[in-house]
């Protein structure tokens, strides 16, 4: 009886053998990370096609894929192109291969076809933790394409950015297979920011000014929309700002009202920028900064906006120091460089010998694959 059995056992092994020989290959997997979101995401040997959650999440991908940019895109939300036309036309310029990635939706969450996503090929998914696309809260979504072989990857530049845009980096560096260049990028990015807050530990306990962020400036009738917690808003908490709108604003963002704010009259405002070369005739409601916006009609459209009743009656615009700031810092990996110019506006005496325009220079240099066109901040 034990004979049989055994030669029986032994048929079985050689028939699984020849079966497993036969199967197709399956690719081998690169191990595991905890992405932004907190979740244990497994890895696939090689990323072959990446969709993009936000159009704005290009220049991150640039510091990685340098001149090939389009190779392993797959996908791509059009917010970038709809938020800031000339700045996405930079790299449509550089990479007019962009023009022919399928868009997916348009810019909202609820706009993000899955059908499409799930037909384009995609191995990687590249989301946000919050934002205009896809967020850690959309389960079905994630479940969906998970099944179908994507793997998805939370990311953050937005709601906790000084912290987030370093780990953010260096996890697409792991993924991407493209870790010295994601090491060289946090390096540099924490070597300005270290500049940053030794200038802050010299400062000691020296009172910090009021501030008032004014964001997206022109974009509604109700004045004046702010940010507190998260997006910029870190910015001005990083530097131990007295922003004037954290207690009646509990949230990210929300309004904070014009009476409020001339009552308040806070030593420094700031106002974010979305309007464009597009926007200087037909919109001159907005404040114009970016790529294609020279130093002049940058200026010149900040005081045009200033020059309103209401924000004509701050201190800090009659006395010059009221500044304005391109608007897609807020969700960006160049993001140091707005926080240096914060640095300066706040604190100038402190921060006498920071240059946040050659910090900004050196981040196109060294890590886009475009060069630096147009004015990014300016003042009165």
């Amino acid at each position: 009886m034990i004979i049989p059995l055994i030669k029986k056992l032994s048929c079985v092994r050689r028939l699984a053998g020849a079966l497993l020989f036969l199967l197709p290959a399956l690719p081998a997997l690169a191990g595991t990370l905890t992405d932004l979101a907190g979740r244990q995401v497994t890895l696939p040997e090689r990323v072959t096609g990446i969709i993009l959650g936000e159009g704005r999440y290009l220049p991150a991908l640039a510091i990685l894929e340098g001149e090939r940019l389009t190779t392993r895109l797959a996908g791509i939300m059009p917010d970038f192109e709809l938020a800031d036309p000339a700045g996405y036309r930079q790299y449509l310029q550089a990479f007019p291969e962009l023009a022919k990635i399928p868009r997916l939706g348009r810019s909202s969450a609820d706009s993000f076809s899955i059908e499409q996503a799930l037909g384009l090929g995609a191995n990687l998914a590249l989301f946000g933790l919050e934002g205009h696309g896809p967020s850690a809260r959309d389960a079905e979504l994630i479940r969906r394409l998970e099944l179908a072989g994507v793997t998805v990857v939370f990311i953050d530049f937005r709601q906790d950015p000084l912290a987030n845009t370093p780990r953010s980096m260096a996890l697409l560096g792991q993924l991407l297979d493209r870790e010295e260049q994601a090491q060289a990028f946090v390096d540099f990015y924490r070597q300005e920011l270290a500049r940053v807050r030794n200038g802050l530990a010299r400062r000691g306990q020296a009172p910090a000014p009021t501030v008032f962020l004014h964001s997206r400036v022109g974009l509604q009738d109700a004045c004046c929309e702010t940010m507190t917690k998260g997006m910029m808003g870190s910015f001005l908490s990083a530097l131990n700002g007295d922003n004037i709108a954290s207690d009646s604003v509990p949230g990210v963002a929300g309004i904070f009202n014009l009476e409020h704010l001339l009552m308040a009259q806070p030593r420094v405002y700031i106002a974010t920028a979305i309007g464009s070369p597009d926007t200087l005739q037909s919109d001159p409601q907005f404040i114009a900064l970016g790529a294609g916006i020279s130093a002049d009609e940058a200026r010149t459209s900040l005081r045009r906006v200033l020059s309103s009743p209401g924000l004509a009656q701050l201190e800090a615009v009659q006395e010059q120091r009221a500044y304005a700031i391109w608007h897609h810092f807020y969700n960006s990996p160049l993001n140091i460089a707005a926080v240096q110019a914060f640095a300066k506006w706040l604190y100038p005496d402190t921060f006498a010998e920071l240059d946040p325009d050659r910090t900004l220079a050196t981040l196109y240099e060294r890590f886009q694959p475009i060069p630096l066109d147009g004015t990014y901040w300016t003042g009165l």
